[in-house]
């Protein structure tokens, strides 16, 4: 529900931020929350990482955070709330083919054949036209998908680092490396921000993002992680279109479509 809350979030703040600064404030002023939680935590373990744990880390941060954040937001912005959440539901097959191509599971014929309906689903909405009351267009679907590859990716790494740290200190770190590694791609944007300018729904949606739609669902999903198979984690995604969808119609005035009905339908 936070990330496809989240979708929404973003809607409202791109009214005042650019997708680029968007990424990098929401970045930024969660990991500088993750760490005041971390310090605040009268038992935090002490951090001593090794350098195979610091690369591990670098890779978590750079495919989970800012390449994610940075193709999520600006493939939001150039589609709907609805095509962004039937494209998230991609993820857990995502995660499925780069686990096989691992050698971390396998494939199955009854595996293969649907993905095969998935990506035909997808195909659908990329096809369909643009939207132009919903704002769906094909160029932000693609984006999205490379989003999700990014975060598939992602979400294999941190089971391999989840063994090592509890999901704060994960969090607390994957965060702080991803803000810093957003700064060359995105601080000329902030530096562009007109603060005065800013519309109250616009920080209303980044503060939206940084609490719920970072901080809280990051720790949920580090947590999972840490308890259960990344595939199984990964499907709680089929959650979001539905959700997604039942708020777009509902703060947005989002309309279905058809194209848009028979290509969630094959997800």
């Amino acid at each position: 529900f936070c990330w496809a809350s989240n979708l929404i979030a973003g809607k409202e703040s791109f009214a005042g931020f650019s997708p680029l600064a968007l990424a990098q404030l929401r970045m930024l002023l969660a990991a500088l929350l993750l760490g005041a939680l971390f310090l605040l935590w009268p038992g935090r373990p002490k951090l001593r990482p090794t350098p195979r744990q610091w690369l591990l880390l670098g890779l978590t941060a750079l495919t989970g955070i800012t390449l994610n954040q940075i193709c999520y937001l600006e493939g939001l912005a150039h589609t709907s709330v609805t095509h962004a959440g039937l494209i998230q539901a991609v993820g857990p097959i995502m995660v499925l083919l780069l686990a096989a191509a691992m050698g971390r599971e396998s494939l199955t014929l009854r595996n293969c054949a649907g993905m095969g309906v998935a990506f035909a689903g997808v195909a659908i909405l990329l096809t369909g036209g643009p939207s132009s009351k919903n704002g769906a267009h094909w160029n932000g679907d693609l984006i999205l998908l490379a989003a999700g590859a990014s975060f598939a990716y992602y979400t294999i790494l941190t089971q391999d680092v989840a063994a090592d740290y509890d999901p704060r200190t994960l969090s607390m770190l994957v965060f702080g490396i991803g803000s810093v590694l957003l700064m060359p791609f995105c601080w000329r944007s902030v530096m562009a921000v007109k603060w005065s300018q800013v519309p109250w729904r616009a920080w209303a949606g980044l503060a939206f993002m940084v609490i719920f739609g970072s901080v809280v669902a990051y720790l949920i999903y580090a947590f999972s992680l840490n308890v259960l198979p990344a595939s199984n984690v990964a499907a709680f995604a089929y959650l979001q279109p539905v959700m997604a969808i039942g708020l777009g119609l509902w703060i947005l005035d989002e309309q279905i479509t058809l194209t848009a009905i028979a290509g969630g339908m094959l997800i």
